[in-house]
């Protein structure tokens, strides 16, 4: 079970959020439509690039990250977590579900008069298949609470796509919430139809977007995912965001998915930013669509990355060799980085994914946009990463799977 620090935070104000009748919310009286990033790292670049929000998926550090975004004029959409059906927690359990009420209760009562706090966030992906009504009956009941507690901020859950089990499962047993966060990536250009096949009629956000994830590309023959490049990624959230998000009306905006990096499927899948912290052309066009003006300088464009060894079986120690193109639209001078490591290094003693290590000794030469190879002597599933950077801040990425069996 996550520890809550129930810190009380100074900033002790809080700015009322209404729904509108017309649609859409309004906070200290004036519209608010959200712009935001899930993450809190680098809250001074957001609010730089035109956002206004972040997302929590739990109250872990949460009064530092409320008063961090104070001070960089963002509010918080602060997750709570909620346990999942499981051999240790049962919504049909009453017991379980008093004491999950009791401990959500008490972060509400903690954080409430935070000036940066937007709303509540009642779970991430708990929903399981959608068909567990004492869980939909307990988030009402938790809503309603929120509702007695902070009638200030509007209650949510963020659910896993909104199919038509968990559609209906929330029209028939959850008239206290005030919207559904909807997590959808490779699917959300076609969000709003699929809301209206759904019979959904109440607001939304969308709490997480961004690439397909790795669940929705092709694969290699054993089974690796075929990630997009940083600047398929860009050209797609564009899209995607124009067609499902900027509309607004019922949808009160979004979360792009992740305001930093993380290690899942590669570890450069889901972040806008890379390991070492250079900013992608996601980001430049989030900026864009957020505050309509381009960024000053923007990441470079990587295309054409190929390679006799993407998705093939190779012998250990077999020579091969890939090569890119790229170019900045600033016309700075670029850089290449070339890295090969495994394909998954395990998950550590809470679960997370841990960071495979570069294999330098499977480099033989890099200069510039191509690169030489050896395959690791030692079979199993590799990766080359290729990454361009400008010298500004700013990169573009690309990778491809390979294998080496005996």
């Amino acid at each position: 079970m996550l520890l809550l620090p129930f810190a009380v935070s100074l900033e002790a104000a809080p700015v009322p959020v209404k729904i509108m009748p017309g649609g859409g919310i309004t906070r200290d009286a004036k519209p608010y439509f959200i712009k935001g990033a899930g993450g809190t790292e680098r809250m001074e670049e957001l609010a730089g690039r035109g956002g206004n929000s972040v997302r929590t998926w739990s109250t872990d550090g949460l009064a530092a990250i409320l008063d961090a975004a104070q001070k960089n004029s963002l509010t918080v959409c602060a997750g709570i977590w909620l346990e999942p059906e499981c051999s240790w927690f049962s919504y049909a359990k009453p017991e379980h579900c008093a004491r999950q009420m009791e401990r959500v209760q008490k972060a509400v009562r903690a954080f409430r008069d935070h000036s940066a706090l937007l709303c509540w966030g009642l779970g991430n992906e708990a929903e399981g298949d959608g068909r567990n009504t004492a869980y939909w009956k307990q988030l009402d009941a938790l809503a309603q609470m929120v509702h007695r507690e902070d009638p200030a901020h509007p209650a949510f859950t963020a659910v896993a796509g909104l199919s038509k089990e968990k559609a209906e499962g929330l029209n028939a047993h959850t008239p206290h919430l005030d919207f559904v966060g909807i997590n959808t990536y490779g699917a959300l250009p076609g969000l709003r139809k699929h809301l209206a096949d759904v019979k959904w009629t109440r607001p939304w956000v969308v709490t997480e977007f961004g690439p397909q994830g790795f669940w929705e590309r092709p694969k290699a023959p054993w089974g690796a995912p075929l990630e997009q490049t940083s600047t398929e990624k860009a050209v797609m959230m564009r899209a995607a965001y124009q067609k499902a998000i900027a509309p607004a009306g019922d949808c009160w905006g979004g979360y792009a998915f992740l305001w930093g990096h993380k290690q899942e499927a590669t570890s450069t899948w889901f972040g806008l930013f890379t390991p070492e912290g250079e900013a992608t052309a996601a980001i430049d066009v989030l900026q864009e669509l957020w505050t309509g003006k381009a960024p000053s300088n923007r990441a470079p464009a990587v295309e054409g990355l190929t390679s006799t060894a993407a998705k093939a079986t190779l012998a250990p120690g077999e020579f091969f060799t890939a090569s890119a193109k790229a170019t900045d639209a600033d016309g700075d001078t670029l850089t290449w980085h070339w890295t090969v490591t495994s394909e998954s290094a395990g998950r550590d003693s809470k679960g997370k994914e841990k960071v495979p290590a570069p294999v330098p000794a499977s480099i033989v030469k890099a200069d510039g946009s191509a690169a030489a190879f050896r395959a690791p002597d030692q079979p199993g599933s590799w990766r080359v990463f290729l990454r361009v950077t400008d010298g500004k801040g700013h990169a573009a990425t690309a990778n491809f799977p390979f294998r080496v069996a005996k």
